[in-house]
């Protein structure tokens, strides 16, 4: 196999690939994970009336950590570091609170990027 083909490969293998039930339930895995973890910070934020610490969380693994950063990076969370009880910890932002209280965000959430 050539380096071009690895890094190609054509519509018709991804269809043929995607359709396998693994793949299946790996992608809806992908959507609705995002969904339970925001809704897992809202609640525990609610019940805490504090920042949820990152240990509270219990990520999967690769998949919880892309999540967390998505939802930051879409501002449905922010991060907070600057907290004794753990080495990060999470607050629901207006807008992630709007999404899972089934309320449509007032705007779209955006990132607040930090330069370093």
């Amino acid at each position: 196999m050539t380096n071009k083909t690895a890094q190609q490969p054509s519509s018709g293998v991804e269809a043929v690939l995607s359709e396998l039930p693994p793949i299946q339930e790996l992608l809806i895995e992908v959507r609705t994970y995002p969904v339970r973890l925001l809704s897992r910070i809202c609640d525990q934020y609610a019940e805490r009336k504090a920042p949820v610490p990152d240990h509270a969380l219990r990520l999967a693994p690769y998949l919880g950590e892309t999540a967390l950063r998505a939802l930051i990076d879409g501002g449905y969370v922010e991060r907070q570091d600057e907290l004794h009880i753990s080495v990060h910890a999470y607050v629901p932002t207006a807008s992630g609170r709007a999404l899972i209280g089934g309320r449509a965000p007032a705007k779209r959430a955006a990132s607040k990027k930090v330069k370093a």
